[in-house]
């Protein structure tokens, strides 16, 4: 059977060695993608703030956001600048005439002054090429499924290489970690260098494995972990009354004084309700928040909520999945330490890829 295993882990290793280089790396690069994009894009992803600016109104971001695009059904989502030099990130939905119907695209608006700045399509730049790449090859849902049956197979192999590195004797460990000087040919190195990295690394790639693999059947995973999803609200609205964009903030600051509000959604007909996603503290997710308030759009009041720290454990575990993946769930230690994962994962492969060769076809010396 250890034998079989060791084939195993060879052929399976070659067969999803591509799939698995391209995974780690373009997973090491939207890391950070945020801070990448900004570099590259500073005339339209950037802002110098005027001395003692003040904000514009949120009603004014909106007006931009909602004329930005002709025909323009609503705003699915406005996020709030990562920092203070950034820009507002508009995402709407066009109508079915619109020629951008379909497409994600973005609308970018400078927070102090309410100017639009740039409009374009999510996806058409690098960093969300990458990204979108990552999660599904360009081949939309059938590249996403495949990914995710690739990412069962790379798990299989993970835990496999690890039942075979795994010393099992004391003359192994001293082997392992080097612990006696003797003369070790190159491809002995590397062979214990291999089996030493896969095994510090394990815990880190399992995170990593099962965590992809939640995003790639998020809904199978929703329903296992019971997420909550957005309530089924009756909102009345009187057609005499006037909606004030500019009083949902200060509802939302007094209801949780302590919470950063980080994305809207604007009501609609099928979700009459305005929707802000909060970040509240200890909170995994950092660039988004895992709590939520709806409010009334012309009174304020708040309608219902979702409190992350209310939330069983269960549900708690369904916001950690995808901050566990792309590590922000630890600010950037967490960052740092997935997009180094990647990169050795790229290394491991071409690594024991090597291995596999000098094994296989090295040419043998003659007595």
């Amino acid at each position: 059977m250890r034998r079989f295993w060791i084939e195993f882990h060879k052929i399976s290793g070659l067969i999803i060695l591509i799939p698995l280089l391209l995974q780690s790396i373009s997973g090491s690069i939207i890391v950070f993608d945020h801070a990448i994009d900004e570099w590259l894009n500073p005339d339209i992803l950037l802002v110098n703030p005027p001395a003692e600016a003040q904000p514009a109104s949120l009603r004014s971001i909106m007006a931009v956001a909602s004329s930005a695009l002709p025909q323009t059904a609503y705003i699915q989502s406005l996020r709030k600048p990562r920092h203070h030099r950034t820009v507002y990130t508009a995402y709407p939905v066009m109508r079915e005439t619109s020629p951008f119907h379909g497409k994600r695209m973005e609308v970018l608006i400078n927070p102090y002054t309410a100017e639009l700045i740039a409009v374009r399509e999510w996806g058409s730049y690098l960093t969300s090429f990458v990204y979108l790449f990552h999660f599904t090859l360009l081949m939309g849902d059938c590249g996403s499924y495949f990914l995710g049956f690739v990412a069962i197979l790379v798990l299989f192999n993970v835990i496999i290489g690890a039942y075979l590195g795994w010393p099992r004797s004391r003359a192994a460990w001293d082997w392992l970690l080097a612990r006696k000087r003797r003369i070790t040919p190159l491809i002995g190195k590397l062979r214990r260098w291999h089996i030493l990295s896969g095994l510090g690394s394990l815990p880190v790639f399992v995170v990593l494995i099962i965590s992809g693999l939640s995003l790639v059947f998020h809904e199978q995973t929703e329903a296992l972990l019971d997420r909550p999803g957005a309530p089924a609200l009756d909102i009345k609205l009187y057609p005499e009354q006037t909606i004030n964009i500019n009083d949902w903030l200060p509802a939302v600051k007094k209801h949780w004084p302590d919470a950063q509000w980080m994305r809207l959604s604007q009501p609609t007909d099928t979700q009459p309700a305005a929707a802000f996603t909060i970040r509240k503290a200890n909170d995994p997710r950092k660039t988004s928040g895992s709590s939520m308030l709806w409010l009334h759009p012309q009174s304020g009041d708040i309608l219902a909520e979702r409190d992350y720290a209310e939330l069983t454990l269960r549900q708690k575990i369904a916001f950690w999945l995808f901050p566990l993946h792309s590590g922000e769930a630890f600010a950037l230690p967490g960052r740092l330490l997935v997009f180094l994962s990647g990169l050795l994962v790229s290394v491991l492969g071409i690594a024991g890829v090597w291995l596999w060769y000098q094994r296989t076809f090295r040419p043998r010396r003659s007595p």
